[in-house]
């Protein structure tokens, strides 16, 4: 028996996505279910493909670090910052009141990375756990989304569309949506995962995460490579979310994560550093119209990956990080159009300006419309002017910008 399921369909499958879109009415496909024996299995997923232009300059950089806006002009056929998807999940019987259900998930790409032959990140096992539920809330163990800021990307509207792109024929990957204007990437981790039962719309998750290296920048001949990749205990990440009564679609989301790590490097043995943040943001929906607020500060957290390189100075300092993003969208009824501003910043720290050039800021606004032609089908038009700026400038043009256009749809099912 094939039946169909309402499904809000993200990168992110088992977050509730229910406050960032008008989207299309995406279906999650049961392929069997016996329901003498209770067991059930489905698939979902989606097809993307963007057009892509995009025009600026790159900074002048004296230390090569990475840049995150265009050089020159540059044409892109590719997927946008979701992957195309296909996901397959199971669910068993329910036994003593406790319901389980595993789910993997494959997320390919659809563009080359710089030559023909050169197939770039074609397929990336983002989502692959297993779930036990019931009364008792959720235990979930696998890899997932993680919990710090994760409500930040699942609702940026560029979730669906482009945003920022920093590479030309390059890049064989995804593009950046709002990752490091706004927020930082909270990606795929193994995890351990508790929720609570919903109490009047409330719930609060906490997770043990596989650690992960805090790193300073990997610029040649400033930082070098130096890593703080031994950790003697799991990362530890939490997020509140509150849904507001009488308010559909509406939430408020307090998230945060701490991590220590000792660097391995010469000389550097022993110094502990620790990575924290915290994270506060939702959605407030008032008819057709909706706004979206989120802001995160911290230490350690980098300016575009979480932890990744920059996040601290090159003799082992962590650096202040913050950003934000706003952003208000009008439900038309067969999609939504939209717009946000918002950026990400980082302090100096320790040797920081010495030696090489430290990126102060990234910043992007976007416009953008995401219009159903149909249920399945979601068609998306989109412009983002992008700027980043560093430290103690060694060159009058040692500033990034670009402006991007694209063009673009999704089958889901």
């Amino acid at each position: 028996m094939i039946g169909k399921k309402r499904l809000l369909m993200g990168a992110v499958a088992g977050v509730a996505l229910a406050t960032a879109y008008a989207a299309p009415a995406n279906a999650k496909v049961t392929l069997m279910a016996d329901e003498p024996s209770g067991w059930s299995f489905s698939v979902d997923g989606n097809v993307n493909a963007f057009y892509v232009y995009s025009t600026g300059k790159k900074a002048n950089l004296a230390s090569g670090q990475t840049a995150r806006t265009s050089t020159g002009d540059n044409s892109r056929i590719q997927t946008g910052l979701l992957p195309s998807k296909f996901g397959f999940g199971v669910q068993g019987p329910a036994s003593n009141g406790v319901q389980l259900r595993g789910y993997f998930g494959l997320y390919p790409q659809i563009q080359n990375a710089s030559t023909k032959t050169a197939r770039g990140a074609q397929i990336d096992m983002r989502e692959i756990y297993a779930a036990a539920s019931g009364d008792f809330g959720e235990f979930l163990f696998g890899r997932t989304l993680s919990l710090f800021q994760r409500n930040a990307i699942v609702q940026d509207m560029t979730l669906f569309g482009v945003g920022a792109t920093a590479d030309n024929v390059g890049n064989g990957g995804t593009t950046l949506g709002r990752i490091g204007f706004g927020y930082v990437y909270p990606d795929f981790n193994a995890s351990f995962r508790y929720t609570t039962p919903s109490y009047n719309g409330t719930t609060l998750s906490v997770g043990l995460y596989d650690p992960s290296a805090i790193k300073a920048s990997t610029a040649a001949g400033a930082e070098g490579a130096l890593t703080a990749n031994e950790a003697d205990l799991p990362r530890l990440e939490g997020e509140l979310n509150i849904s507001l009564a009488g308010l559909p679609g509406s939430n408020l989301v307090v998230s945060g994560m701490v991590q220590e790590a000792q660097p391995t490097a010469a000389g550097k043995g022993g110094e502990e550093i620790e990575a924290h943040g915290i994270h506060v943001g939702g959605t407030l929906v008032g008819g057709p119209v909706a706004f979206t607020a989120h802001y995160y500060t911290g230490e350690c957290l980098g300016i575009t990956l979480q932890m990744d390189s920059g996040a601290m100075s090159g003799d082992g300092h962590c650096r202040d990080h913050d950003g934000y993003y706003v952003q208000g969208t009008y439900n038309y009824g067969a999609g939504k159009i939209g717009a946000s501003w918002g950026g990400s910043y980082q302090d100096k720290a320790g040797d920081d300006g010495g030696v090489y050039d430290v990126k102060e800021k990234q910043e992007m606004y976007t416009f953008g419309i995401y219009h159903n032609a149909a249920p399945e089908w979601l068609w998306v038009a989109e412009y983002s002017h992008a700027e980043e700026d560093w430290y103690d400038k060694e060159a009058a043009d040692e500033k990034g910008e670009s402006d991007i256009f694209s063009v673009g749809m999704f089958y889901l099912w």
